[in-house]
């Protein structure tokens, strides 16, 4: 069971209307092979440009359990970090009225962009600016989420962030991704993540 976050008050902006809280605890009980509760505190690094565990403590769930290596080995506090981070990060986005704005989870965010069709190229690299910024807000591969979101290949991810970073649209931009996803769905909830290899490079837009 995941805990609802309990974040702090002051809140970063990454730009592209992506903000998030500057530190939060989240807690996970009833893992398998965890008997106990795990804690973790997640704060924002900008040394490392992301999210990162600052903090990890496993509580047991009572007599009779002795906390041992092997459980600990089984804490996946990246998960943990990246799982309750979707539930912190937010993106303030269009409203219905003219000046409005509506603050909405990361989740509904990339959805949202993925459902777009029929951008410009000026449009599309804008769109991945933000994207990559809720990537790093919540601790996933920037250039995975970017080409997972806007259906583009990896290649095509890179050159858009590329052409960002040397445009001084977005100077944050590191082309060096991580080589594996952490076993978290941006875009659903499952109850029980896996790994898995990722998804094929979808087709280039042309950038």
């Amino acid at each position: 069971m995941v805990h609802s976050p309990s974040p702090s008050d002051e809140r970063i902006d990454l730009g592209s209307r992506v903000t998030l809280p500057k530190s939060w605890h989240a807690r996970v009980s009833g893992e398998q092979d965890v008997p106990g509760t795990i804690t973790v505190r997640v704060e924002w690094d900008a040394a490392l440009g992301r999210t990162a565990v600052a903090f990890a403590a496993l509580e047991r769930e009572g007599e009779g359990v002795d906390i041992t290596s092997q459980m600990l080995r089984e804490v996946r506090t990246h998960w943990i970090m990246t799982r309750s981070a979707r539930e912190v990060v937010t993106v303030d986005v269009k409203g219905e009225g003219a000046g409005d704005r509506d603050r909405i989870p990361v989740r509904e965010f990339l959805s949202r962009v993925q459902a777009e069709e029929g951008r410009e190229q000026l449009e599309s690299l804008y769109a991945a600016i933000a994207v990559y910024r809720v990537a790093t807000a919540i601790s996933y591969p920037p250039l995975k989420l970017v080409s997972d979101t806007l259906k583009i290949s990896q290649s095509t991810a890179t050159r858009l962030m590329t052409r960002a970073r040397d445009a001084g649209l977005a100077p944050e931009v590191r082309v060096q991704e991580p080589r594996r996803a952490p076993a978290v769905d941006p875009y659903n909830d499952p109850s029980r993540p896996h790994y898995g290899p990722s998804r094929p490079g979808g087709p280039s837009i042309g950038l």
